[in-house]
């Protein structure tokens, strides 16, 4: 383990038994048949998104982005709480909640149309990103009928994250499409699993999410700092 992500691990882990009470409450609550009161409802939904928004701070905390974050808000799904982690800076947008499965960050990635300038390092972090365990791409939009039979040998049943992700752009682009969605990417944790190495991997995929969208909205940034010059 990174020994600055160790230390912000040992900073918090007498508060872990606290949060591992209040997450499994949580997640007993969604298979429980007892009813309750519309107040401890709330109640517990307000301690899990606490422990959410504690969650993302010691993520923030190890990141040491040159951004602020607001998780000041969050939504409630069907199974819980999703906190929502918004970056002043880039204007992206990360969710950390509960559902049946445990826990899960995700992200989608912005400025999709900047994929063209993306160097190796991208891609390298992409791949990281990937070796965890717990990870997911889902294509978040799809092209007509009419796209997939003008490009059949394109869509086979393909699993290949980096494949689906160029196919989107690539089509995209020969189809005038302006409006390139790279799809979601997520990191699924399971409640039985060790809690500390959980951290550990929120912290770290959290970090990988963040500098994937950074290099993609930096062209953005770059073009429009240029432009008004």
């Amino acid at each position: 383990m990174n020994n600055r992500l160790n230390k912000i691990i040992k900073d918090s882990f007498n508060e872990f038994d606290d949060w591992i009470e209040i997450l499994n409450n949580e997640r007993e609550s969604i298979f429980s048949k007892e009813e309750i009161s519309a107040e401890d409802g709330v109640k517990r939904t307000h301690e899990t998104s606490g422990v959410l928004a504690k969650i993302s701070d010691l993520a923030i905390k190890f990141g040491g982005f040159k951004d602020n974050f607001d998780t000041s808000k969050m939504y409630l799904n069907l199974y819980g709480p999703c906190l929502i982690i918004k970056s002043e800076k880039t204007n992206q947008t990360l969710y950390l909640a509960t559902d049946l499965k445990g826990i899960y960050l995700e992200t989608s990635f912005i400025h999709g149309e900047n994929l063209k300038n993306m160097d190796d390092s991208f891609w390298s972090e992409l791949l990281e990103l990937k070796k965890f365990k717990g990870f997911e791409y889902e294509e978040n939009s799809y092209f007509s009928i009419e796209t997939q039979r003008k490009y059949p040998e394109l869509f086979h049943t393909y699993k290949s994250t980096m494949f689906l992700i160029n196919r989107k752009f690539f089509i995209s682009h020969a189809e005038n499409d302006s409006d390139i969605d790279l799809g979601i990417f997520k990191v699924q944790w399971k409640p039985e699993g060790d809690f500390s190495n959980m951290i550990e991997e929120i912290c770290l995929a959290f970090k990988s999410m963040y500098k994937l969208n950074y290099k993609l909205w930096k062209i953005s940034d770059l073009r429009k700092k240029k432009s008004s010059c």
